[in-house]
């Protein structure tokens, strides 16, 4: 049996044959209820549960937003590219001319592998908490021409803000590294944040929906990886360009739909019950990270140098 594979910890009937399955002989799947045992030779391929028709949040309209950066560090390093992708067919992309601010056209390249691992994506590793948002790049979509950060952070923030102020869902993976990047860059423009944006009373930036969050819950002990391009291996959602934000906004539009459609209790939570269990979620993961950033995002000051 692969060693990466779960076995079965108590005696139960195959999912396929219904023949007895002794304690620690077969190997557990995904279910719609669960986990299923079976017998090593019946057991499918790993995979997700199989996803259901219930209704869920999943099939509302939903806005996904992805960056590219020089780096990690949301208050020092600048957005070079964003785009936005919709389940209505809202697609918009920017290239941020920061021209002589980037002083070092290297800088970030350690985030630009797309398949690296961290030990904030994998649970058994060390305790501090690299940067896991995995594909962020200076790619942009094709043809769009380089425009000033003021002006393109501007035209950002306000349709964010137009979406979440009508109550809908914000897919962002890994947001405390998208919004808190975001939020310094509008601060070093002299442009109002994305929460400041937003109706009083509103809960903040929200309510959000952070795919990484949600397949580390309902999947915390999966053997692998959790960039984006393997998570989304692992949902069946392909993945053509990793690093480039509209490609991984609209990519992780799709796993977020994904989980919802296959794990149904998490479907059927309220947008705002969503945003708050996903705050939950995220202090549970991290426990073992204490250096790891606030979640939905750290309100972080702009600094140079």
């Amino acid at each position: 049996m692969n060693p990466e594979e779960r076995a079965n910890a108590y005696d139960a009937p195959c999912t396929r044959c219904g023949t007895p399955v002794p304690a620690g002989a077969g190997v557990l799947r995904h279910g719609r209820r669960g986990w299923d045992v079976y017998h090593r030779e019946h057991a499918p391929a790993p995979g997700p549960p199989p996803p259901g028709d219930h209704p869920g949040w999943h099939r509302r309209r939903l806005l996904s937003l992805d960056i590219g950066s020089t780096g990690n560090r949301p208050e020092r390093d600048r957005i070079t590219g964003a785009a936005v992708r919709g389940s209505d067919g809202t697609a918009r992309g920017w290239v941020l001319d920061v021209g002589s601010d980037i002083q070092d056209p290297n800088a970030g390249s350690n985030i630009q592998d797309p398949d690296s691992r961290s030990s904030l994506q994998d649970p058994d590793c060390g305790s501090r908490a690299p940067h896991p948002h995995a594909g962020s790049s200076i790619q942009s979509a094709p043809l769009t021409l380089p425009a000033p950060p003021a002006q393109a952070l501007e035209e950002l923030a306000a349709l964010l803000a137009d979406h979440l102020a009508s109550g809908e869902l914000l897919v962002v993976w890994y947001a405390p590294h998208v919004l808190s990047t975001l939020h310094a860059e509008l601060l070093r423009h002299d442009l109002t944040p994305l929460a400041d944006r937003l109706p009083e009373g509103g809960g903040g930036v929200a309510p959000l929906c952070d795919p990484l969050i949600l397949d580390r819950h309902v999947d915390r002990y999966r053997p692998g990886g959790r960039s984006l391009p393997a998570v989304a291996e692992w949902y069946g959602v392909p993945h053509e360009r990793p690093g480039d934000p509209a490609s991984d906004a609209e990519v992780a539009l799709g796993v977020a739909v994904a989980v919802a459609a296959s794990y149904p209790a998490v479907a059927r939570l309220s947008r705002p019950m969503l945003h708050a269990e996903q705050t939950i979620w995220y202090a549970e993961q991290m426990e073992r990270h204490p250096d790891a950033p606030a979640w939905p995002f750290d309100p972080v000051q702009p600094v140079t140098g």
